[in-house]
């Protein structure tokens, strides 16, 4: 399950590819689902402009963003880390 406390520990999961599509969009809202299988998990990523789709997501454990928001969260993480 993604929360509001945990989605940093997420986006560390993500791939190379995935964080240049976050970086370079220019879309409003990034959906991120986590799926947990026997022998670990992956995050998949939704960039949309349509929140209403999205809005009930939460309900299956995942999380809806505001781009700027997981920009912010990961120009602040590759900062601290390098």
């Amino acid at each position: 399950m993604i929360t509001r406390e945990n989605y940093k520990d997420v986006l560390t999961m993500l791939n190379t590819k995935q964080l240049s599509r976050i970086k370079n969009t220019d879309k409003q809202y990034i959906v991120l689902e986590l799926h947990t299988f026997n022998a670990g998990s992956t995050v998949v990523i939704k960039l949309t402009d349509n929140f209403n789709r999205y809005k009930n997501v939460s309900d299956h454990g995942n999380c809806i963003f505001e781009v700027d928001q997981v920009q912010n969260d990961l120009q602040e993480f590759i900062l601290k880390n390098n």
